[in-house]
């Protein structure tokens, strides 16, 4: 087995590629929409749980986003009026549930792309195995 795993490019090229195919494919994807694959995370995340705060949040994003960054796409959201601010704490307006379900569809089509050929057993070996080694370096889930 060790001589195959030789053969294999380190485990961090493999995971910075399937990021960044990820994020350009997104970003490709939402093009006509004028958002980001950051767009989208802060849309799913307001639709998964009603409404955000900017600080829960940007602890789950700081490695991929500075907080101006974050600041950035969420001044997007509110002049575009899809998200409003209220009380330190960020959620849809009526316009932005209707786009974040055309948006949605739209992500559901590429995660039938990006996940075609893969079987939900290998999906789900894939996430275990790279969270066993996250708790190995460290880490929380």
């Amino acid at each position: 087995m060790q001589s195959e795993i030789d053969q294999k490019l380190p485990i961090g090229w493999y995971l910075k590629e399937a990021d960044s195919l990820i994020t350009h494919y997104t970003n490709i994807a939402f093009e006509s929409f004028g958002i980001n694959r950051f767009h989208w995370q802060v849309l799913k995340n307001i639709d998964k749980h009603g409404k955000i705060s900017k600080e829960l949040f940007y602890h789950q994003v700081n490695r991929f986003l500075t907080e101006t960054e974050l600041e950035e796409v969420l001044a997007t959201l509110l002049n575009r009026n899809w998200i409003q601010h209220t009380d330190d704490l960020y959620s849809f307006t009526d316009t932005g549930k209707q786009e974040y379900a055309a948006i949605e569809a739209l992500q559901m089509q590429n995660r039938e792309k990006v996940m075609e050929g893969i079987t939900t057993e290998e999906y789900l070996t894939a996430i275990n195995f790279l969270e066993k080694m996250i708790k190995n370096l460290g880490g929380k889930i």
